[in-house]
């Protein structure tokens, strides 16, 4: 199969806004990721919006954004694309699917992002959709963030989707209707971080409306009732990204980075071993003594 000038050779993911596939790049070369859009994206208006919404994410350039090569609409098939590097790696909701994240590299992760997210604030560009699927672990441990604003984009011509992204990352003004800005991607980030760090998330459900009426009006568990190991202020940096009211959050990006990348450094400090007693409940004195030579 062929797409512009790619040879499609599999298809690697499946999402509600598209396929991604592994191709090959004639002209250079090199292995890249192709996303591949609905035709509706091709046609009218929404076409003029396909091109300029790619033309300003491929302005963006950060070590944890996926680089965009090539974008175009293919002819013959009306099928709209993105052209991405291609990495090894597998995205964050593969690996939750087998437990948590230690804590450490779980908030250099979302630190990592949240760098990413303020490059691309700084640049009018809100992601609309951070959530696990659209965070590749590469295979040397670093996070890419992927697919920045194409929720959003792949949602305006769909009168059935009046709500973009996946239910439970949602934040309180995107169900509502509300005009998103750049505190929407970091609440959305903080469900991320929770469920890297406890193995659930803040706001599940059994249903859609459970999901809403939950992140509405509910206020979750501290993290550290489901991870001990968490350490101070944890609770409270979640608590403050995951306000229902936006003037409560972190007010960017960056200001969030800067309080996650030195817990990224933080080690447990492991509980002291009790020393044996006689049986009495007194300490064995031989245990204190120091071993002769």
């Amino acid at each position: 199969m062929q797409v512009g000038r790619y040879e499609i050779l599999e298809i690697i993911g499946t999402g509600a806004h598209g396929r991604v596939a592994r191709a090959h790049d004639p002209m250079i070369g090199r292995p890249v990721a192709i996303k591949l859009f609905p035709a509706e994206l091709a046609r009218g208006e929404a076409r003029q919006r396909f091109i300029q919404e790619a033309r300003v994410v491929g302005q963006l350039s950060h070590a944890s954004i996926i680089t965009l090569h090539d974008m175009g609409i293919d002819e013959s098939t009306q099928t709209p694309y993105l052209v991405m590097e291609f990495l090894e790696g597998q995205t964050l909701d593969r690996i939750l699917d087998k437990g948590t994240v230690p804590f450490p590299k779980a908030c250099a992760w979302a630190a990592e992002v949240a760098s990413a997210l303020g490059a691309a604030h700084r640049k009018g560009v809100i992601h609309g959709d951070v959530k696990p699927a659209n965070m590749l672990i590469t295979a040397d441990g670093r996070v890419k963030l992927m697919d920045f604003g194409m929720a959003r984009l792949a949602s305006r011509d769909s009168v059935a989707t009046p709500l973009a992204g996946t239910p439970a990352y949602w934040c309180p003004e995107q169900i509502l209707g509300k005009p998103q800005d750049a505190r929407s991607d970091l609440f959305s980030l903080a469900v991320v971080l929770y469920e890297m760090v406890t193995g659930r998330r803040p706001f599940d459900a059994d249903s859609l409306q459970g999901v809403c009426s939950r992140v509405l009006s509910s206020t979750p568990l501290p993290p550290s009732h489901a991870n001990t190991s968490v350490p101070a202020g944890f609770d409270e940096l979640i608590a403050r990204c995951l306000a229902k009211d936006p003037a409560a959050r972190y007010a960017t990006a960056e200001a969030l980075a800067n309080e996650l990348y030195p817990l990224a450094r933080w080690k447990t400090i492991p509980s002291p071993v009790p020393r044996p007693t006689n049986g009495n409940g007194q300490r064995d004195r031989a245990a204190r003594l120091p071993r002769s030579a």
